[in-house]
């Protein structure tokens, strides 16, 4: 039972996070770029920001596997898996509360969100070139929360 646990555990992890990460990285120089008319690009960010979206909700299964496989032996008392638990929080909470806020913006902002998505509030960016700093920033520290994570599972 373990060993198929490690398996969906780093399968999701693979499957999930790894799209999350690059969408979250491709984000802000696309939205840029669709700021200042490339109809392609506003295209990209309609398609990364829904990557984001379900991809970064899939991904929770990566802890919830994590967690099962935690019980299944005697890993409660490895305090690198407290820490990588505690970190995929983090990057989670940065993912959910300042990543995808700020692309929904972004993107409604480009008129590049579904029609309910659009019709919920106005959407607007003052400066562009500080939104795909900020989003380049958040992204750059989830990814680097993801490496430690990984760094700490293979220890």
């Amino acid at each position: 039972m373990s060993s198929l646990l490690v398996i969906l555990h780093v399968l999701a992890a693979v499957l999930f996070l790894g799209p999350v990460t690059v969408a979250v990285s491709m984000f802000g120089p696309r939205a840029l770029a669709a700021s200042r008319g490339d109809e392609h690009a506003k295209g990209s960010v309609k398609t990364l920001h829904r990557i984001t979206s379900v991809y970064g909700i899939l991904s929770l299964f990566v802890p919830m596997i994590g967690i099962a496989l935690m019980f299944t032996g005697d890993y409660w008392s490895e305090g690198r898996f407290h820490a990588s638990i505690l970190l995929s929080l983090i990057a989670w909470a940065v993912l959910f509360f300042l990543i995808l806020p700020r692309q929904t913006n972004m993107a409604g902002a480009l008129g590049a969100l579904s029609l309910d998505e659009q019709a919920e509030k106005t959407y607007s960016v003052n400066n562009w070139e500080k939104a795909k700093s900020q989003s380049a920033m958040f992204g750059g520290i989830f990814s680097a929360l993801w490496v430690v994570v990984f760094i700490l599972m293979m220890l």
